[in-house]
């Protein structure tokens, strides 16, 4: 009878383990089948689920009418985004010639019907439709795109300002994103009663009567190589392709690792510096842009991941560089609020088609617990330095090591 009852105790702790993994496969699997479904987009450069084609403001005009909207919230902001980015990237596929067009002009189809994207940075327009399953031919920097049911699209752009084309509509697929708008109403600044909010630009999205607040960070440097430190140097080291075996020597304040064309300088406060000599003998084709994003997204992805960061990446900007190559700029993202630093989160310099140099300011950011409230943004507004700024929220540095959400501006050219 022992032996009997040792036998089915050991059948039943086989059949528990076997649920157990079964139970913390799909836990992993869902994830990365989420990421798997967008990894053909050629980007996905925040490292948690989230595609950097989220807007940190999106908003569209309801059956009833109503616009509905999130901003800052990365939630309420991926569910409107899930159910509009066919549109959008079909919209931006069929677009026409863009033309200069005028800020009375956007006021005047904000006033319609409308689905609006705006970004914390300007991404290039052959990234954004790429990600959006669509493409573009104009080679532009976008921080908004306004989509009227009439099939006006309308980008803010850094190289031109405000533009817009004719485009085509899907109306059955208007209607259908339409009827499951479940964010909050909300209005455009360009349309607001209030006189504070018209000195903002126009796409900026307003939210009345409801209370926000958020959770104040707390910011602490990676610990790689300390005792019972959960960061992993391996991991870091594999992002730009080296090993822990690589040969190595202790500087005053940093670590640096050598191969033979490259050095990575790792940091006691986490800031990550990787150099490597130009091979310009070879005669390299240019890095294509959306190839470039890319590598930069799995260096940062893998990076993040070497401290379990709760903090996500997004792009910043794209612009060339004095090697006659592009520079690509990100900055962090703490569910859905961006964190305002004296430097970007990360820079990278490409040029003679591969990574010349690139800065990761590594940091991990968490929540300490407590939370800050923020002001209403009709209250904000009033404080405007000048015309035509989009207002939002970031974190910023108050005491050291600790971000509490703030409202604030970010200069938007007319």
């Amino acid at each position: 009878m022992r032996n009997l009852a040792l036998v089915v105790l050991t059948l039943l702790m086989v059949v528990l383990t076997l649920l157990s993994g079964v139970s913390a496969v799909g836990s992993d699997v869902r994830p990365f089948r989420w990421s798997l479904r967008h990894a053909d987009l050629g980007y996905e450069v925040r490292s948690g689920d989230s595609p950097a084609a989220y807007p940190s403001s999106i908003a569209m005009t309801g059956v009833d009418g109503v616009l509905y909207g999130a901003a800052f919230n990365e939630r309420a902001a991926a569910q409107l985004y899930e159910v509009t980015r066919e549109l959008v990237g079909s919209a931006l596929s069929g677009a026409g010639s863009f033309e200069q067009t005028t800020e009375q002009t956007l006021r005047e189809l904000l006033a319609g019907e409308t689905l609006c994207y705006a970004y914390n940075g300007e991404i290039p327009s052959q990234a954004l439709a790429v990600w959006l399953e669509g493409r573009c031919g104009s080679e532009m920097s976008i921080s908004m795109l306004l989509l009227t049911k009439g099939g006006n699209l309308v980008l803010r752009t850094r190289e031109q300002g405000l533009v817009m084309a004719e485009t085509t509509i899907d109306q059955s697929a208007w209607q259908r994103a339409a009827a499951v708008m479940g964010a909050g109403a909300c209005t455009y600044a360009g349309l607001s009663e209030q006189p504070s909010c018209r000195r903002l630009a126009a796409e900026t999205l307003i939210f009345d009567g409801v209370p926000v607040n958020a959770d104040v960070l707390v910011s602490e440097p990676p610990a790689f190589g300390a005792p019972n430190a959960a960061d992993s140097l391996q991991t870091l080291l594999g992002a730009f392709d080296y090993s822990v075996y690589a040969r190595s020597y202790q500087e005053r304040d940093s670590q640096v690792y050598v191969d033979n064309d490259s050095t990575i300088r790792i940091h006691t406060d986490g800031t990550i510096r990787y150099a490597a000599a130009r091979r310009e003998l070879e005669a390299a084709e240019p890095l294509p842009l959306t190839d470039a994003i890319e590598r930069a997204r799995v260096i940062l992805a893998r990076a993040q991941y070497s401290i379990g960061a709760g903090t996500q990446a997004e792009l910043l900007s794209s612009v060339p560089n004095a090697e006659g190559g592009v520079t690509l700029l990100f900055g962090l993202v703490f569910e859905g609020i961006p964190i305002s630093t004296d430097e970007p989160y990360a820079s990278f310099d490409f040029a003679d088609g591969q990574l010349i140099r690139a800065v990761i300011h590594l940091r991990r950011f968490s929540a300490s617990g407590s939370r800050q409230y923020i002001l209403p943004a009709a209250q904000a507004a009033a404080a405007s330095p000048q015309a035509g700024q989009r207002l939002g929220i970031a974190y910023l540095e108050g005491e050291p090591d600790h971000f509490a959400a703030e409202r604030c501006f970010t200069f938007v050219n007319p």
